[in-house]
């Protein structure tokens, strides 16, 4: 057993002493405090109605109100193997570590050091005092620690922190993100499958046309002319199968592609126009959507964590404190080593600072508060373009719904004008010029009526994401 003598436990007593003074001293944080810049955010946006009601999905995922389970299945698996969001989420992981590598240099480093060594030198050597024969062991317990006395490690540490959470709210954002552009892709390609039956329908009854024109002609009833014409809208309307369906490849690889996989078929559900959905957009203020947004909390993290990187810089303007010791056994003798007398103890400390190094400190604290002020101008353009982006998908939900229902009643009414105008072209009233016309316009607002609906089911989903997906 070990018993300090009177004069080291002063010496131990003396270095706690002097420990807790420099905890004290700890407390002397330079560099701002951050606080939030005021973004000068209205009170209500433009486009809400009073109508609008509140917490409409406030316990469900907003892509649940797709009551396609086709979609559902695609979301989930995007969810899981989405690499975009494998990759966020490997960020958040790494940024996680950087924070707990970061706190551990607020606290002691403490190490042991065992030695163990015997010298022999010739006799010229010893005859010189170059060195002596003989043995050393030591075993020692060895801490260091620059203590922070002007708040650069808090500060480090509190920049790791925001750093972490402004990759989680990019998670957040990447995952939203994802979810969408799924809905919007899946809402595209049965868009072009109706697109593609509605261009398929119209070949067939168009070839139908062609074959009774082409009798008529034959039996010299009808003008050859009218023969070509029908011809033409066979080919036009057939011309766009190929186009459609190239489109559709194109859509299911981009979407396999957010699913993580290999090009695949994708399980179809509902046509676009058997989505049902009511949308019921909370009466809350945009302060509290903006809230909800991660790419604006993101933004916002990513101003505090450079920010605290002034308080970094102007630490390193003053002098760093780092205190060291050691405590253990050492013996010339192994057989000794740990008898009273081979009891040894020590402690330094070491005051490190500059005086002139030609304006660099100066310049450091000059460039983080720059990179600073750009991030502050980045935030605020984030919130702008928060705020745009729900301006603008209010619009788009109203606009759309208009749109469908003209759209809708501009082809039941070019559905009565094809019949009666084959009507009168079989009485001998009008030409065949009249009827194409008619087929045209009617293969058109059908077309129309299709991108309009995908364009509106595309505009819910786009209003989620400008929300913070959901609310």
């Amino acid at each position: 057993m070990i018993v300090l003598t009177n004069k080291q436990e002063a010496n131990m007593n003396r270095l706690l002493i002097f420990t807790g003074i420099l905890f004290l001293l700890t407390g002397c944080l330079v560099g701002p405090k951050y606080t939030r810049p005021d973004l000068g955010v209205p009170s209500s946006f433009i486009q809400q109605s009073d109508s609008l009601r509140r917490d409409s999905v406030a316990n469900i995922q907003w892509w649940e109100l797709y009551k396609d389970k086709a979609l559902q299945n695609l979301i989930r698996i995007s969810l899981e193997q989405n690499k975009d969001i494998k990759t966020a989420v490997a960020r958040v992981e790494e940024s996680r570590a950087v924070l707990g590598f970061s706190k551990a240099n607020l606290y002691p480093s403490i190490g042991y050091d065992v030695k163990g060594g015997y010298n022999k030198v010739n006799e010229n050597a010893q005859a010189t005092g170059i060195g002596i024969d003989g043995e050393a062991y030591s075993l020692l317990g060895t801490l260091s620690w620059e203590v922070d006395l002007w708040g650069r490690i808090r500060h480090a540490n509190r920049s790791a922190y925001a750093q972490l959470l402004a990759d989680e709210d990019n998670q957040k954002a990447i995952t939203i993100s994802v979810v969408a552009d799924v809905a919007s892709l899946y809402f595209q390609l049965r868009g072009l499958d109706e697109r593609l039956e509605i261009s398929k329908n119209t070949v067939a009854a168009r070839e139908e046309s062609y074959r009774l024109i082409s009798a008529r002609f034959e039996k010299g009833y009808v003008a050859e002319i009218d023969k070509f014409q029908a011809e033409q809208q066979v080919a036009f309307a057939a011309a766009n199968i190929p186009a459609i369906e190239r489109d559709i490849v194109a859509v299911e690889s981009a979407l396999n592609v957010l699913l993580g996989r290999n090009p695949s078929a994708l399980i179809r559900g509902f046509q676009n126009s058997e989505q049902q959905i009511e949308l019921e957009i909370p009466a809350g203020l945009p302060s509290s959507v903006l809230e909800k947004r991660p790419d604006v909390n993101a933004a916002e993290q990513n101003l505090i964590a450079q920010t605290e990187l002034i308080g970094v810089a102007q630490a390193l303007r003053f002098p760093t404190l780092s205190l060291t010791g050691f405590a253990g056994v050492a013996s010339a003798d192994l057989g000794t080593l740990l008898e009273n007398n081979s009891l040894a103890t020590g402690f330094a400390g070491q005051l490190l600072g500059p005086i002139f190094q030609f304006g660099q400190n100066k310049r450091r604290v000059e460039i983080e508060k720059k990179r600073t002020e750009q991030l502050l101008y980045q935030y605020e353009k984030t919130v702008l373009i928060a705020l745009g982006d729900v301006e603008s998908s209010l619009k788009a939900v109203r606009s759309y719904r208009d749109e469908y229902s003209a759209r809708d009643r501009e082809v039941i009414a070019n559905r009565n004008i094809v019949l009666l105008s084959r009507a009168r072209y079989d009485g001998g009233f009008t030409t065949y010029l009249e009827v194409l016309e008619s087929e045209r316009q009617l293969y058109e607002s059908e077309l129309n009526r299709s991108f309009t609906k995908q364009n509106q089911l595309a505009a819910t989903v786009q209003l989620y994401k400008a929300l913070g997906g959901g609310w």
